[in-house]
C-alpha cells in the first residue's frame, strides 16, 4: 500500500522547511571556522603601543620594480599619511624609483626613516643608488635616522663580502647617520668581518622562511634564542631586528601557517616581546605587495599590516577572524544552491519528502563547495594568471555541480539515466550516431524515454570530460608542487567540489554494485559502457591514476607530515582516483565478458546502477 501523496500546500511547506534547514547548516559551516578569536598568547602582557617601524614599499596593483612602474609622489604621500598613528617610522629599500620623495614627505607626518640603498649585480645601478642615498641622507638629516647599505645581498649572492664592504665604506665616509647592512641572521654569523664596518647589526628574523619553518606558537622563543646568539657572536655593536613578520595568506610550510589569525597573533606576541625585552625592530611590512606574487607566490604578497587598498587587515591584540567577509560568501553559497533548485523546481517539488530533503541538502552542499572555490579565487587573486585560472575552474565546477544535481534528481525520482538503451529499440552504436538534431527532426517519432536516454548520455559524456580535465589540472598542480613547490599554493578549494560532490552523489543514490565499481565515474552518471571503450579508456585512466597516486607520495616526502595543508591536498588527489579506479575495474569486467560471450562491441553495453522504483 502506497503512502498518500502530500497535497501541493504541504509539499510547498516541506520544500520551504528543507531549504531553511539547508540554509542554516550552510551559514553554520561558514561561521564556525571564521568566528573571531582573541589573538596573542599573553593577554596580560605589556600594553601594545605604536609600531616602531614598518617596511615601506608604496606599490599599488600594477606597479613594482619588476615592470618598472613606480608610484607617484602623491601616492607616496597618501601612503605615508595612512601610517600616521600606526607607526613611528618607516624603512625604505631604495633611494630611487619614486621613493626619493619619502624623506621629505615623512617628516611632514612625524615619521623617521631608515633609508635603504639597494645593491644588486649591476654596477651602474649600484653607483646610482649609493649616490642618491648619500644625497638624501645629507639633505634630510633630521628625518633619516640611519642608512642601510644593501639588503640580503649576500643571501642572494649578488655581491661578494669584499664588494659589499667597499660600498659600506663609501657611504659611511659620506654621511653622518649610523650605517648598517641588513641580512638574515645566518649570513651575519657566516661573515663576522662585517661587524667592523657597521655602526649596528641589522638582522632579519622570519620564522616562516626558515629552512626548518617554525610555527607562531614557537616563534618568540626562537627569535630570542637567535637574538642572543647574534649578540654573543657579534659583540660590541647594537643589534636591530630589520625585518620580522608573518604572512596572512598563502601556502603552509610545515607548522608555519599563513592566515590573518596567525599573522595578528605573531605581531601581537612580538610587539609584547619587544616591549618586554626593549628590542629595536622594523616590522615587515606596511602594505600587501601584489607584485611579489611573481617572485614568491601568494605568500610573498601578503605580509602587510594593511591590505593593498590601505585598510587594516586585523586588530593587533584584539579579536580576529580569518574571513571577516564570511557572511558575503555564505550568502553566495545560498544563492548558488537556490539557483540549482529553482532551475529544477518542478522536478524537486514532485519528490517524496525524504528525497526532497536529500536533494535540497545536496544542492546546498554543492553551493557551499562552489562558494568556497570562489572565495579562494578572490582571496588569492594577485595576478592575471590567477584570475584566468579562477574564472575557468569556477565555470567548470559550476557546470559539474549542475550535472551532479540533475543526476541525483533523476535517480531520486526513480527514473535515473540508466534506462537500458536496447530496451528502447536502439543499440549503443546506433544511439551514438544520432545527434540532437536527428532526434529532434530526423526521428520525430522518438519517444520521451529515448530522448531522455540520449540527453542522459550526453550529460554523462560532458561530466566525464569535465572530471578528466579537472583531474589533469590537479595533476599539473601536483607536478609543480614537486618540482617548484616552495612558492606554490595548495589549491584545495579549487578541486574539492568535483570529488566531494561525486562521492556524495554515489552515496545518496545507491546502486546494486559493490566495492569501487559503485564509485566508478561511468556508474555515477550511468553512462552505458561498451566493451569497445575499454582499451582507450583504460589507457588514459590508468595513467591518471598512476600520477594521482604517485605525486602525493613525492609531495609528502618534501613537505613532511607536519604540513596539514599538504596532507589535505594529497588526500584530495588520492580521492580523485576512486572514480577512475572504478572505471578501470568496470572496463576489465566488460572486456572479459565480451571476449567470453563473443558478442559484438556495438551491441554489448550495460546500463549501470538503475535506481529501485
Amino acid at each position: 500500500m502506497h503512502a498518500p501523496t502530500p497535497k501541493p500546500a504541504t509539499r510547498f511547506l516541506l520544500l520551504l522547511l528543507s531549504v531553511v534547514l539547508a540554509a542554516g547548516l550552510t551559514i553554520l559551516a561558514w561561521w564556525l571556522p571564521n568566528r573571531p578569536v582573541q589573538v596573542g598568547h599573553d593577554p596580560a602582557g605589556p600594553k601594545i603601543g605604536m609600531i616602531e617601524s614598518l617596511s615601506f614599499a608604496p606599490f599599488r596593483r600594477g606597479q613594482g620594480p619588476l615592470n618598472k612602474v613606480y608610484p607617484s609622489a602623491e601616492q607616496v604621500e597618501e601612503d605615508l599619511a595612512s601610517l600616521q598613528g600606526i607607526t613611528r617610522g618607516v624603512r625604505t629599500y631604495t633611494a630611487r624609483e619614486g621613493l626619493e620623495v619619502v624623506p621629505a614627505k615623512a617628516g611632514k607626518y612625524g615619521l623617521q626613516v631608515m633609508q635603504g640603498i639597494w645593491l644588486g649585480r649591476e654596477a651602474d645601478i649600484n653607483a646610482a643608488e649609493v649616490e642618491a642615498g648619500i644625497k638624501l641622507a645629507n639633505q634630510y638629516p633630521d628625518t633619516i635616522k640611519s642608512v642601510i647599505v644593501g639588503n640580503e645581498v649576500l643571501l642572494r649572492k649578488d655581491l661578494t663580502v669584499d664588494q659589499l664592504i667597499a660600498q659600506i665604506r663609501k657611504v659611511k665616509a659620506a654621511v653622518k647617520q649610523p650605517v648598517t647592512y641588513a641580512d638574515v641572521w645566518e649570513f651575519w654569523l657566516r661573515f663576522p668581518q662585517l661587524l667592523d664596518e657597521v655602526d649596528f647589526v641589522t638582522v632579519h628574523f622570519l620564522p616562516y622562511w626558515e629552512d626548518m619553518p617554525i610555527g607562531v606558537a614557537h616563534s618568540m622563543p626562537h627569535i630570542m634564542d637567535v637574538y642572543r646568539t647574534v649578540q654573543a657572536r657579534l659583540p660590541g655593536k647594537p643589534v636591530v631586528i630589520g625585518e620580522v613578520g608573518w604572512p596572512s595568506q598563502g601556502r603552509s610550510r610545515r607548522e608555519a601557517i599563513p592566515s590573518p589569525i596567525e599573522a595578528a597573533g605573531f605581531i601581537t606576541d612580538f610587539l609584547q616581546l619587544a616591549e618586554r625585552e626593549n628590542l629595536s625592530y622594523n616590522l615587515v611590512e606596511a602594505f600587501d605587495q601584489p607584485w611579489k606574487e611573481r617572485l614568491e607566490g601568494t605568500v610573498g604578497a601578503a605580509w602587510g599590516v594593511l591590505d593593498e587598498v590601505r585598510q587594516p587587515k586585523f586588530e593587533i591584540g584584539g579579536k580576529v577572524s580569518n574571513l571577516p567577509q564570511w557572511p558575503l560568501f555564505a550568502g553566495l553559497s545560498l544563492l548558488i544552491g537556490l539557483i540549482l533548485m529553482v532551475v529544477r523546481a518542478q522536478q524537486l517539488a514532485a519528490l517524496p519528502p525524504r528525497a526532497m530533503l536529500t536533494a535540497v541538502l545536496f544542492a546546498q552542499g554543492l553551493g557551499a563547495l562552489l562558494g568556497a572555490a570562489i572565495e579562494h579565487g578572490l582571496e588569492y587573486n594577485y595576478s592575471p594568471r590567477h584570475l584566468i585560472e579562477f574564472a575557468v575552474l569556477a565555470a567548470m565546477q559550476g557546470v559539474f555541480a549542475a550535472l551532479l544535481f540533475a543526476e541525483l534528481l533523476d535517480r531520486l525520482a526513480g527514473r535515473g539515466s540508466a534506462t537500458p538503451l536496447r530496451s528502447l529499440g536502439h543499440s549503443l552504436a546506433e544511439l551514438r550516431r544520432f545527434g540532437p538534431l536527428q532526434f529532434g527532426f530526423g526521428r520525430a517519432r522518438a519517444d520521451a524515454d529515448t530522448l531522455a536516454s540520449f540527453a542522459a548520455l550526453q550529460r554523462a559524456r560532458l561530466a566525464e570530460w569535465l572530471y578528466g580535465v579537472l583531474a589533469l589540472w590537479a595533476v599539473y598542480h601536483g607536478i609543480m608542487l614537486v618540482v617548484a613547490g616552495r612558492y606554490r599554493d595548495f589549491p584545495i578549494d579549487y578541486f574539492l567540489l568535483p570529488i566531494a560532490g561525486f562521492l556524495m552523489l554515489r552515496l545518496l543514490s545507491g546502486g546494486r554494485d559493490g566495492g569501487l565499481v559503485r564509485f566508478a565515474l561511468a556508474a555515477g552518471f550511468a553512462r552505458p559502457y561498451a566493451a569497445s571503450d575499454s582499451g582507450l579508456r583504460m589507457g588514459w585512466e590508468a595513467v591518471l591514476v598512476f600520477l594521482l597516486l604517485s605525486l602525493p607520495v613525492l609531495v609528502l616526502l618534501i613537505e613532511t607530515l607536519h604540513n596539514r595543508e599538504a596532507i589535505y591536498w594529497c588526500a584530495i588527489m588520492v580521492l580523485y582516483t576512486v572514480p577512475l579506479l572504478g572505471n578501470l575495474l568496470m572496463g576489465r569486467s566488460m572486456a572479459g565478458n565480451a571476449a567470453g560471450s563473443g558478442a559484438g562491441p556495438a551491441d554489448k553495453a550495460i546500463a549501470l546502477s538503475p535506481p529501485s522504483r
